[in-house]
C-alpha cells in the first residue's frame, strides 16, 4: 500500500479552481479500487490519498494524471508500507 502525501504550495484559490478535476481523477481510480481513502489535513496544507498498489512506481505513474501534479499546485511525497493487517470491508468480506 502506498500512502501518497500532497503538499499544497499554490494559494487555495488556484487549487480550488482545479478541485473539480481533481474529483474526476480521484472518482476514477476509486472506481477502479487503485484508491482506498482521500481527504484533506485538518489544518488544509495538505492531503492523503491511500493507493492500493505494491508500486511505488505504478503510484507516481497515477499521480501523473492528477490536474494537481499537472498545474504543479502540490508537492507529492510517497511513503510505501506492507499491510500486515486489512479491514475485513477492505477485502470485501
Amino acid at each position: 500500500m502506498i500512502i501518497v502525501t500532497l503538499t499544497f504550495k499554490k494559494p487555495m484559490p488556484e487549487l480550488l479552481a482545479k478541485l473539480d478535476e481533481h474529483n474526476i481523477f480521484l472518482d476514477n481510480y476509486f472506481a477502479q479500487n487503485k484508491f482506498i481513502a482521500s481527504g484533506l489535513f485538518e489544518n488544509k496544507t495538505g492531503g492523503i490519498i491511500l493507493v492500493m498498489s505494491d508500486s511505488l512506481e505504478e503510484s507516481k505513474n497515477i499521480m501523473k494524471e492528477d490536474p494537481f501534479y499537472i498545474h504543479d499546485l502540490v508537492d507529492f511525497d510517497y511513503t510505501f508500507f506492507q499491510a500486515s493487517k486489512l479491514s475485513q470491508s477492505l477485502l470485501g468480506k
